[in-house]
């Protein structure tokens, strides 16, 4: 039980560094103390669910299990949630919102093209080794063509490749989509294969720095 509040604090914590309730708010056109904050038993259900998910796995966590993380009613979850998957997607969906606000965020204070995808990259590999179980779950998930979960993640490419368009292509020299889409797989992939194998913190911060230069060399080439 300590080790999930542990868990669960992490997440949390996280959760605000992105830009907690008020980034997720904003990418919903919502001000930072709509509908979405008012909603706080639904966001205390997903917290709560998500060491639950880390520890048992998605097939074998029960809405019983569910319940009782978050010390709620049946009635109050079904109020929000049809099914447990209903629970992870929400998260998986807030995951996504948070960490494309961040790199937008980021935009304003990197002084250069190279500086702001070195800070994305790291922004990306650290999210994701703080979160930890979690994101592996829900990227395996996701790429499950039939899971609830694909439509998001293909969303979060769209925006993504939107983004570095938006600070890529200022100067007119247009690339071809797959290019960022095979960038944004590479750094999914890296993240899976380190995760799945709890890499220690020097193998992440290599990662960080190969995935950097990967991006940098592909989309801002030095040019004679």
């Amino acid at each position: 039980m300590e080790a999930e509040k542990a868990v669960q604090g992490a997440v949390l914590a996280v959760f605000e560094d992105l830009g907690g309730y008020g980034a997720v708010a904003r990418q919903q056109g919502d001000v930072a103390d709509g509908p979405l904050v008012g909603h706080l038993q639904r966001i205390n259900i997903q917290l709560t669910a998500i060491p639950v998910f880390a520890r048992k796995g998605l097939n074998e966590t029960t809405v019983n299990d569910l319940l009782a993380a978050a010390a709620v009613s049946r009635r109050t979850f079904y109020k929000y949630f049809g099914n447990k998957m209903d629970v992870l997607e929400g998260i998986y969906q807030t995951a996504v919102v948070l960490l494309l606000a961040r790199f937008r965020d980021m935009q304003h204070g990197a002084g250069s093209p190279q500086e702001w995808l070195r800070n994305m990259v790291g922004c990306f590999f650290d999210y994701h080794s703080a979160v930890g179980p979690i994101i592996r779950l829900m990227q395996e998930e996701a790429l499950r063509a039939d899971s609830p979960l694909a439509r998001h993640r293909q969303r979060a490419h769209v925006e993504m490749t939107a983004l570095l368009v938006e600070r890529l292509e200022h100067d007119g020299n247009r690339r071809d989509p797959l290019t960022y889409r095979a960038l944004i797989w590479a750094l999914e992939t890296s993240s899976l294969e380190l995760l799945g194998r709890t890499a220690t913190r020097v193998e992440i911060e290599h990662a960080k720095a190969v995935l950097s230069d990967l991006l940098i060399a592909a989309l801002c080439p030095v040019t004679t």
